[in-house]
């Protein structure tokens, strides 16, 4: 089966592009997203091959093979090799899937083994086992902030309810540009943006106690139980959280929410 990129993301400047043609620098790296769902039964896996007219291209990526009972989109690692800059069409075929017959049935689901990306949906960074944080966009060589596993192995929701999350210039665009009314998603205070709750929940918060946009929340979301106590200077998990206290967070963690909360106050201020 051919598999068609959804969404190409450049994490060295945190760039998302959902049409159109994206660039690749020379020597640079990205992820893309798969368009289509992947839904893998008990006795069946899969491997996942780079098309060869990419591999000419100087594309070089690495894939690993889809485990039984495996549901979401796809994310995959690339690298553009050679020294010119590299056009990709979203909407382009990127890989392709080859499924196998498993002899019997698996003695674990993916979702019991692990289950990290199990429902992802758009370009989705690493989390290891501990529910740290992966590749951070924007900051090459520190980890990207992810919600932790607890809250989707819990299916737990709190912080989407009532939620009072800021959103940084960068956010509002990337949900704009997946076809969301801004006046619909955001509401301002005090010149900051929040995103908007309707009846008490999370504009993007579904029926189903899952976030639309997992694979494109804010960069805020993506940090959060971590908080800093302006009070105290010091960084914190928020206690309001269910499972802030199986949350591990590092430095990187930490720098990423500075620069978060930089950012936004130089967009307060119009700089």
């Amino acid at each position: 089966y051919d598999l068609a990129i959804a969404e190409m993301v450049l994490p060295d400047t945190g760039q998302s592009f959902l049409a159109g043609t994206a660039v690749v620098p020379p020597l640079t790296r990205f992820l893309v997203s798969t368009r289509e769902r992947v839904r893998l039964g008990k006795a069946m896996s899969a491997q996942l091959w780079l098309r060869t007219s990419w591999a000419r291209r100087g594309v070089l990526a690495s894939f690993g093979r889809i485990d039984a009972g495996f549901d979401g989109m796809l994310t995959f690692g690339a690298f553009n090799s050679s020294a010119d800059p590299l056009e990709v069409p979203i909407g382009e075929t990127f890989a392709q899937m080859v499924v196998e017959a498993m002899g019997g049935s698996a003695e674990a689901m993916y979702a019991q083994r692990s289950g990290h990306y199990q429902h992802q949906r758009g370009v989705t960074m690493a989390t290891d086992r501990k529910g740290t944080r992966g590749e951070r966009n924007g900051n090459p060589g520190r980890d990207h902030p992810m919600v932790p596993a607890p809250c989707l192995e819990r299916d737990c929701h709190e912080c989407c309810l009532e939620t009072e999350m800021p959103l940084a210039e960068r956010d509002k665009k990337r949900l704009e540009a997946r076809g969301h009314d801004a006046a619909g998603f955001t509401v301002v205070e005090d010149g900051f943006t929040f995103l908007a709750n309707v009846e008490g929940r999370c504009y993007f918060l579904g029926d189903d106690g899952r976030c639309k946009e997992y694979g494109h929340r804010p960069e805020g979301c993506r940090l959060y139980p971590l908080v800093l106590d302006e009070e105290m200077a010091e960084f914190d998990m928020d206690h309001q959280c269910p499972h802030a206290d199986v949350v591990e967070a590092g430095t990187a963690d930490e720098t990423a929410l500075l620069e978060l909360l930089d950012r936004m106050a130089r967009e307060l201020g119009g700089d």
